[in-house]
């Protein structure tokens, strides 16, 4: 009685959609519908999910997470501005085509964001040990002068692997689907100190749970943000004064048996290459690297 349509959604009118479908462009009237959703990322290669999934697929799901509050598209770029706030919300997603020359699109990203009063940073991602000099925006920006921020290691997970990791002893941990002022408390001090704009950046986060583990006061927490066949792990923070007493790992596995409810597979979070203790957590739990990305600035 039913068969599928998939595909990229070109257009949604009053009468129906339009799907680019490996059989061509194909009309499907508003009638005929049953029900839609949307489907993660093609696997390039056998594999599990979270680690065949493209690079290029995952770093553009991944802004999900961090939207930004002003953007802009430079062809396949995405050009993003979040009042300063954090370099991935503030920086050019480089992935595919600008249809410019590498010297034309940098003029002309350079030109938006210094209308808003930022320097131009894109974000350039590889394989693992990639050589950014390699890639021809890298180049241009050397020949400019310009400079390059250490390696972020991008990892994934399998959500059920992830969510055998279990609570330290008298804690608990909350999730909410709004950013509480219990939250708010256990915050890095960069968040804190932001918390304005920051609470504007969560705001656009459209499917998001936030993690707050306490025993007689909030001692840490995290947040998620989920994607279609995905959630991502972000801001993670332990206080310093509870460090090493397994609050990282509890929250960790409390948001994976969060997306493991849900029926979400893979798990991704971003993390500074040369932060050897947050990276031996996350291998010890199931996480490995998929891919790195650097900043390259102007």
């Amino acid at each position: 009685m039913f068969t599928d349509v998939t595909g990229e959604l070109l257009c949604a009118d009053g009468s129906g959609i339009e799907v680019d479908s490996r059989h061509g462009r194909v009309r499907v009237e508003w009638a005929d519908v049953v029900a839609a959703k949307e489907i993660p990322p093609k696997a390039s290669r056998r594999g599990h999910p979270h680690r065949t999934v493209p690079i290029d697929d995952l770093q553009r799901l991944m802004v999900d997470g961090l939207p930004p509050l002003t953007s802009e598209h430079l062809g396949d770029w995405l050009l993003r501005s979040a009042e300063g706030f954090t370099g991935r919300a503030n920086s050019v997603l480089a992935v595919g085509d600008s249809g410019f020359s590498p010297s034309d699109a940098m003029d002309r990203c350079v030109d938006w964001y210094a209308r808003l009063g930022l320097p131009a940073l894109f974000q350039i991602a590889g394989p693992i040990g990639f050589d950014p000099s390699d890639h021809p925006v890298v180049a241009e920006i050397d020949r400019r002068g310009g400079r390059c921020s250490p390696r972020v290691a991008v990892m994934t997970a399998a959500v059920r692997e992830i969510a055998l990791a279990r609570s330290a002893i008298g804690v608990t941990v909350d999730a909410t689907t709004r950013p509480t002022d219990q939250w708010w408390s256990a915050a890095s001090p960069r968040t804190i100190d932001r918390r304005t704009v920051a609470a504007r950046v969560l705001a656009g986060v459209e499917d998001g749970r936030y993690l707050t583990l306490s025993d007689t006061a909030p001692r840490a927490n995290t947040r998620l943000a989920y994607s279609p066949g995905w959630v991502g792990l972000f801001d993670l923070h332990v206080a310093e004064a509870f460090r090493g007493k397994g609050f990282g790992r509890a929250l960790v596995g409390a948001a994976a048996r969060e997306a493991d409810r849900r029926g979400v597979r893979s798990m991704y979070l971003q993390v500074s290459s040369d932060n050897a203790p947050a990276i031996g957590l996350y291998e010890s739990l199931g996480f490995s690297t998929h891919h790195e990305y650097i900043y390259a600035r102007l």
